[in-house]
């Protein structure tokens, strides 16, 4: 392998984690600030028009999502996690520019969905399983008997 081949194999894996670990530290850290209702998360909150029982649940739901995420196997639940993930992020967005907010205020979001997708796109083909991929898995698709 040339230099050349190593140093763009290299950029890739980097592009590849920086919107993961972007994505995972905004999870950890939104999780932290919505369980502790921090000031800031109460005056966005308020801002939006949202009750701050939402700041629990969705605290409680991103850290189910860094569970999915970094626990090993689990394919389907990882598909699951990005895809609540895009939500959050997609909602806060559409949320921010519902009440007027400036791009400051829903760029942010927009780029973390972004980044959700991104991350998601680069784990390797495979990774999503089949219903009847995972039913054979589980020996349901043999042979069974026939009823008459």
């Amino acid at each position: 392998m040339t230099i050349a081949a190593k140093l763009s194999s290299r950029a890739l894996q980097l592009a590849k984690w920086v919107p993961a670990a972007a994505v995972l530290t905004e999870t950890a850290v939104g999780s932290y600030w919505d369980l502790a209702r921090t000031p800031y998360v109460r005056e966005v909150f308020s801002e939006l028009g949202y009750p701050m029982y939402f700041a629990t649940i969705l605290g409680a739901a991103k850290v189910a999502v860094l569970v999915a995420l970094l626990t090993p196997g689990h394919p389907r639940t990882k598909e699951w996690a990005y895809a609540g993930l895009f939500f959050v992020y997609g909602g806060a967005a559409a949320s921010h520019l519902a009440v007027g907010d400036s791009p400051d205020k829903w760029g942010g979001p927009l780029l973390f969905a972004a980044f959700t997708v991104a991350t998601r796109a680069a784990l390797p083909t495979g990774v999503a399983i089949t219903q009847s991929a995972s039913l054979n898995k589980l020996g349901a698709l043999q042979h069974r008997p026939q009823h008459a």
